[in-house]
């Protein structure tokens, strides 16, 4: 059957790549409709046809490691450099964002835009701790000084919680038993309740987040702030379903594991850094040798065997008729200046059997090769 899809991705088989933008594939591919005539629908079935988009991405985990480990780096490495805090809080149970957003499943899901992983935007992170802070009865002028109000932005910063490495997507399900009700049609256990299915991230999830300080903010009311967050995220939760224990995230040595990869990652990228700088070293040096040269030092770099004596190397290229004319004279120029350098160059010889004196014959080979020209 045709799909109401865009012209190229109805052809063919529609698969999510595994390397794609999970969110994007969530939001925009959905194959699984339902049609009668020109009547498209998501109605569950026996095919149940929302499940069934739903579990196109809990087969395997979404999210690209290397893109979340670059992302924690570059995060930790700005909140600190801003004086702020951070954390990597686990899951406790499931956790979802974004129920409220469209989708043909009729609840939607939050999607970060780049990494294509679920997480929880800063916005939502800032008004749990707000709301928890005025159950902990902070006075109102504390909370516009470090929330805002409709008059001046707040004194905090709030970052995005991302997650630490790829997670795993499971399907969930809620049932309100008396839907469709009405006055002369009341609730009641002779209706057949109709599953909602809607996509969750699953337990034991680690997410990385992060606060800033702003204008007027000092370390006090940093510290006050963020110990609200950890309390809000422990004990209210996060997202939504957080009454039926949804959304609770606390450290169960996630920031301890976060801040030693860290430090793995920062060795990876100074290495590749050092390794960056010593090639464009390389090659300005390269760029200031010539050409007969340049070849020499490539040969050099590139031996099987990195023990043979770089006046073997040499030898053998020139034997080889690698060179000619005035680029030979220069490559023999060459390997006398480092005979010479390294104690090989013997214009004679007091050994009783000469022809075993490699250093002597070798000179002899060199003094011929210059006398042909």
């Amino acid at each position: 059957m045709a799909l109401p899809l865009y012209d190229q991705a109805m052809h063919g088989t529609a698969r999510r790549n595994p390397q794609g933008h999970a969110g994007l594939w969530y939001d925009k591919f959905c194959h699984t409709w339902n049609h009668q005539g020109t009547r498209w629908s998501m109605t569950a079935g026996p095919d149940t046809p929302k499940l069934a988009w739903i579990n196109t991405v809990t087969d395997r985990s979404v999210g690209d490691a290397q893109q979340l480990g670059e992302y924690a780096w570059r995060m930790t490495q700005l909140v600190e450099s801003r004086g702020g805090h951070w954390a990597a809080l686990t899951t406790e149970s499931r956790f979802v964002t974004g129920l409220g957003r469209s989708h043909p499943v009729e609840n939607g899901f939050a999607w970060h835009h780049t990494l294509g992983v679920p997480y929880l935007p800063g916005s939502s992170i800032k008004g749990m701790t707000r709301a928890w802070a005025l159950e902990e009865g902070t006075c109102s002028e504390l909370l516009d000084s470090l929330f805002g109000n409709e008059k001046h932005v707040g004194g905090i910063t709030f970052l995005d919680a991302v997650p630490v490495e790829p997670v795993r997507l499971e399907a969930d399900v809620m049932t309100p038993h008396y839907a469709g009700w009405s006055e002369d049609d009341p609730p009641g256990d002779w209706r057949s309740p109709i599953p909602v299915y809607f996509l969750t991230t699953a337990a034991k999830s680690t997410f990385l987040l992060g606060i800033m300080p702003g204008k007027g903010a000092d370390t006090d009311n940093m510290d006050r702030v963020w110990d609200l967050i950890r309390e809000s995220f422990e004990w209210a939760g996060a997202g939504a379903k957080t009454a039926v224990g949804y959304g609770r995230l606390v450290d169960v040595g996630g920031t301890a594991k976060m801040r030693q990869r860290r430090d793995e990652i920062a060795a990876i990228r100074a290495e590749r850094e050092r390794q960056i700088q010593a090639e464009v070293e390389r090659e300005e040096q390269m760029a200031q040798l010539s050409p007969v040269q340049r070849k020499i030092q490539e040969a050099l770099e590139g031996r099987n065997d990195p023990n043979e004596p770089a006046t073997t190397t040499v030898r053998l290229m020139i034997q080889r008729d690698t060179w000619f004319g005035s680029d030979r004279m220069e490559a023999l120029g060459w390997l006398v200046d480092r005979m010479r350098a390294d104690g090989k160059w013997k214009e004679a010889t007091n050994a009783r059997r000469p022809d075993r004196d490699r250093d002597y014959q070798l000179t002899l080979q060199v003094k011929a090769w210059l006398e042909e020209g």
